[in-house]
């Protein structure tokens, strides 16, 4: 699905991820790489597999957009320094050719030299792209005449069915300054959000995004 913030065409794409196709740019949020092993060091049983899939979803979403530059929101890897570490590194050395960069969030503990080691660009606060300022956390305050672009929440939208069914659903939710990307990690969970007044909620449901 695409949108026009202000001067910016944007994509949202059903891989819980945002592309900005006039400038080859793929923007995640909250990928919480490691977070199985972390699990599973703490004696909660995650399967294997779990971390593989957010690689292959990865890996498939940059065959088909092919993007020059990959940011992460924030959050990319979950915990301190395991054995999924050493999988990233292999994922990034296998894609010379893209420009990483992370914007740090709170569960971004590691120390700096592990990021540095694999050219990953870092920075600490905000990235500003034209007229969109990229964040971790949503920004309180949104300078005049810019859509803040930000991860951390995990927004997700309960869908009323017939019978009192629902489902919750990963989304997209747009105010008129600030856009809140999903979480593009599988093991992250949701934090359910309403549609109030000005607000625009696109869900991702059956691999495609659908506004609701």
């Amino acid at each position: 699905m695409q949108l026009k913030l202000l001067n910016t065409i944007v994509e949202l794409l059903p891989e819980k991820a945002m592309f900005l196709p006039e400038t080859n740019t793929l923007v995640i949020a909250d990928i919480h790489l490691g977070k199985a092993m972390h699990f599973r060091k703490n004696g909660i049983s995650i399967p294997p597999q779990s971390a593989e899939r957010d690689y292959m979803r990865l890996n498939a979403l940059i065959e088909r957009k092919q993007p020059q530059r990959i940011i992460v929101l924030g959050d990319l890897f979950h915990s301190t320094h395991n054995s999924e570490w050493n999988l990233f590194c292999e994922f990034v050395a296998y894609r010379s050719g893209i420009r990483f960069m992370l914007i740090i969030g709170n569960h971004d503990i590691l120390d700096r030299n592990y990021y540095n080691k694999l050219c990953l660009e870092v920075i600490d606060h905000t990235l500003e792209l034209q007229d969109l300022i990229l964040s971790h956390e949503p920004l309180k305050k949104v300078p005049d005449g810019m859509v803040n672009i930000a991860g951390h929440i995990h927004p997700g939208f309960v869908l009323q069915g017939r019978g009192r069914q629902n489902i919750k659903l990963p989304c997209f939710y747009l105010l008129p300054n600030q856009l809140i990307l999903p979480a593009f990690g599988s093991l992250t969970g949701l934090y359910r959000l309403e549609k109030v007044r000005n607000a625009e909620v696109f869900v991702v449901a059956n691999e495609r995004v659908i506004e609701v």
